[in-house]
């Protein structure tokens, strides 16, 4: 399959690229700095941009099977500002994606409530969520608005907050699980790499966790 990952510079894209070139598939990494990417060629097109450039997107995601925002929806812009790369990046590739008819598309967004958490201490949960995380209320409600607008196949992976860890590959899903408050950015790629190869959670928003 053709995959195409914008914020492929950040540590979940790096983890995503490994991922999938080491399944034979061809990634398209779509970064904002020249150089910040440093692996093999073999199967990967760079693109250099930013994702506010129309252009540089549509021709990004013109051969995609699946296309992949990995910026952490904590990526700011700019310091001391609301406005979030994870969502412009959103609005831009969704409404490219509908021109050029492309139909799986899977982003990441925080966590904007506490129902699914049960394996941290809900005060904790509660700080996160409504004090740490409250300005990511709006970017999820806009992406999500867009996304029931249009006819992509989308998913969007809800986290709460990242943190390193050894547990590769061991996650717990919402609400098949009590998650906790942490994910590590090799799980969130790894789940993201799993749904896309099974085509799974299809117009849905599940949370994630570390195990």
């Amino acid at each position: 399959m053709n995959i195409t990952i914008f914020g492929a510079n950040s540590s979940i894209g790096k983890y995503l690229i490994d991922l999938f070139i080491n399944d034979n598939h061809k990634v398209t990494a779509f970064i904002d700095k020249p150089g910040s990417i440093k692996l093999p060629s073999k199967n990967l097109e760079i693109i250099v941009g930013h994702t506010y450039d129309k252009f540089l997107v549509n021709k990004a995601i013109q051969n995609s099977d699946i296309v992949i925002n990995a910026f952490r929806p904590d990526f700011k812009i700019l310091k001391n500002t609301n406005y979030y790369a994870n969502n412009i990046s959103n609005k831009t590739i969704i409404e490219e994606m509908i021109k050029a008819n492309k139909k799986r598309f899977i982003t990441i967004s925080r966590l904007i409530n506490n129902k699914n958490t049960g394996k941290s201490n809900p005060l904790i949960s509660i700080s996160l969520n409504n004090i740490l995380y409250k300005c990511y209320k709006k970017d999820f409600l806009d992406t999500f608005a867009l996304l029931n607008e249009s006819n992509l196949d989308w998913t969007i992976v809800k986290i709460i907050r990242t943190a390193p860890s050894r547990k590769k590959g061991e996650y717990l899903i919402s609400p098949n699980d009590k998650i906790g408050s942490f994910v590590s950015n090799y799980n969130i790629a790894h789940f993201i790499y799993n749904i896309s190869i099974n085509n799974l959670f299809i117009n849905e928003s599940p949370i994630i966790s570390n195990k």
